[in-house]
């Protein structure tokens, strides 16, 4: 199912001044169907559930679609931001990438980009080792791949957050959580798409995202470009 991530105009600049992550500040989605509208406040995409709602199983990457279009935030300038068309959905995206073996989410959260990975001007420095998904209020982290939790806590600059193994030297980082879900701590298996915190301004942010990198080998690499 396509998900639309739309935004409207910043409301508030000052949300913006003296964040470490450059973002918007509202953002609205659409469904062409009320009954999908609905299950996106919950999700960034639906689960394909086993028998009796089982949850997608681990390892599983068939049994979760994320969304399949992802938008840049309007009312804001972001300068290191993908191509994207006039409607400012971002060109040639694709949902998935596949890194040494494993597929990964490249947007694991419904929201628009509100900072891309690589250099940028302004605010928080010269250089962003991720993706930050701005979403306005707490909203469903996703893990972008089935795999083990390595770290689930708080860190300077990133507040609360999670890092997960996915082997082949492949790991996740999801930042600034508002909340990590009971369920996730060191050692635990965890499914593709499975929920894994809430969407925060924990650590160096003043708005509501997620900040998600993709590791190889311990380096970031573009979750845009991952795969590629």
């Amino acid at each position: 199912m396509t998900v639309k991530n739309r935004s409207l105009a910043v409301t508030s600049p000052q949300e913006l001044r003296g964040n470490h992550h450059f973002m918007a500040t509202s953002h609205y989605l659409s469904r062409t169907l009320l009954a999908a509208a609905v299950a996106a406040l919950s999700a960034c995409a639906s689960a394909t559930t086993g028998p009796a709602g089982a949850p997608p199983r681990v390892g599983d990457v068939a049994a979760y679609a994320f969304n399949d279009e992802l938008y840049l935030c309007n009312g804001v300038s972001i300068s290191n931001a993908p191509a994207a068309d006039s409607y400012r959905k971002v060109i040639g995206y694709r949902p998935t990438a596949r890194v040494n073996g494993v597929t990964l989410a490249r947007a694991p959260v419904d929201a628009c980009i509100s900072s891309a990975y690589g250099p940028r001007r302004g605010g928080a420095g010269a250089f962003h080792d991720g993706l930050d998904l701005y979403t306005g209020s707490p909203r469903p982290a996703h893990a972008g791949a089935s795999g083990v939790v390595e770290f689930a806590g708080v860190r300077r600059g990133y507040g609360n957050v999670v890092r997960i193994s996915h082997g082949n030297g492949v790991a996740t980082r999801y930042a600034h959580l508002s909340s990590i879900s009971p369920r996730i701590k060191p050692g635990a298996r965890v499914a593709t798409g499975e929920v894994i915190g809430q969407t925060g301004r924990t650590g160096n942010a003043t708005a509501v995202h997620l900040h998600y990198e993709i590791l190889v080998g311990g380096r970031a690499i573009d979750p845009l470009r991952a795969g590629d």
